[in-house]
């Protein structure tokens, strides 16, 4: 069995009578292992991982007697071990053992903030080991793609976010996990690297002699873009050879001042606008923050190019469409993907200069209308 999220049932949520408060405080905090593949299986970290039990509600069931009289809310002002994560590889293996590595708590901004470096071993039975490592031998890794080789005796990650200062960009990190005594070794590698990249998806080759990585995003010196382009890491001698040179023209447009964007605001006030029985409140602070009325008209021409151009619908299997709308030009798909700090337009093909120079040009006048503030064009590479 597994514990994906939607499978959690109400009675592992449960601790259980061996999880007393008094044990629960000794392993509530995010820990390191003190040496290699060091077993620090205990009965508070298997009932968060077999609940998905985050930190806050963990030490709402623990609270004092006094703390719940009051009302006390008391979220994690440091990291603490959890049964939730994101960014973390499922790997399961043909005895039925199921392998979970590290991953990620919380956004980096909070205070609990918390990539992992462990490995959670999920027997067919449904018992389970975890195994803990220090920063030495096991980086904390997240996003990772995890890739079950050499006649399952060996699991092989590969990418990362990872925190800031352990990021080395342009290299591709590497690790070996042994499923027998579960010890990780960091693997060196060759050739031409896809860099310092996340989100990936990783495909055994039918041979079985490669590993393919295509997609996700690489970390550069101006942050994260997006991976165009295919890879091939050969087994034998952990050599790395680039695939594909897609040669998309893809540019980003921001606020002068680089400061953050404000469509998620307007993509709220558009919603509350177009149902106004929905119960939101479209009266929001978006006019203090940039400083004007909230210029809808340029918010809605924002993605409608100066060219001829079909719109295509948003593909409802995944998660982060939202993020970006699609037209074609000439047959050639565009992308107009929101970054947050900046809005990213990926062309997937060859379209005449004129025509890219007006799309850069058309979307950084409609972004500065709906910003209310100058707005600059950076090219990509």
């Amino acid at each position: 069995m597994s514990f994906d999220e939607e499978e959690v049932t109400a009675k592992d949520r449960e601790p259980g009578p061996d999880v007393t408060r008094k044990l629960f405080r000794q392993w509530q905090m995010a820990r390191r292992g003190r040496f290699p593949a060091e077993d620090m299986t205990n009965p508070v970290w298997r009932w968060l991982f077999r609940g998905r039990v985050d930190p806050y509600h963990a030490n709402e069931r623990f609270k004092s007697r006094l703390k719940k009289m009051l009302g006390t809310i008391d979220f994690p002002n440091e990291p603490r071990w959890a049964g939730c994560r994101l960014g973390q590889s499922r790997t399961q293996l043909s005895d039925g053992r199921l392998f979970w590595i590290a991953g990620e708590h919380e956004d980096f901004y909070d205070p609990d903030f918390y990539i992992y470096n462990d490995v959670i071993v999920q027997q067919a039975d449904g018992d389970t080991q975890i195994y803990g490592y220090p920063e030495t031998s096991f980086r904390p890794t997240d996003f990772h793609s995890a890739t079950l080789v050499n006649d399952e005796k060996t699991i092989l990650l590969i990418g990362s976010i990872g925190y800031p200062e352990q990021r080395d960009i342009g290299r591709t990190p590497i690790y070996a996990l042994d499923t027998e005594n579960f010890q990780i070794d960091e693997i060196a590698s060759t050739g031409n690297h896809p860099g310092w990249i996340s989100k990936h998806t990783a495909t055994l080759s039918e041979d079985e002699s490669s590993i393919i990585i295509s997609g996700g995003e690489v970390m550069t010196e101006d942050g994260l873009l997006e991976s165009i382009d295919d890879w091939s890491l050969t087994l034998a001698d952990f050599r790395w050879t680039r695939l594909t040179l897609r040669k998309w023209i893809r540019f980003q447009v921001g606020r002068a001042d680089q400061t953050g964007l404000h469509l998620w605001n307007y993509d709220m006030r558009k919603f509350s606008l177009e149902h106004p029985g929905a119960g939101l409140d479209r009266e929001d602070d978006l006019a203090d923050e940039i400083g004007a009325e909230p210029n809808m008209e340029a918010y809605d021409a924002l993605y409608k190019p100066p060219v001829p151009h079909s719109p295509v619908d948003q593909d409802p299997e995944n998660e982060d469409g939202w993020r970006t709308k699609k037209v074609t030009i000439e047959g050639v798909p565009v992308r107009y993907t929101d970054e947050m700090e900046h809005l990213t337009v990926t062309i997937e093909g060859d379209l005449p200069k004129t025509i890219v120079d007006s799309l850069a040009k058309d979307l950084c006048s409609k972004l500065a209308l709906v910003e209310n503030t100058d707005c600059r064009i950076k090219w990509i590479d």
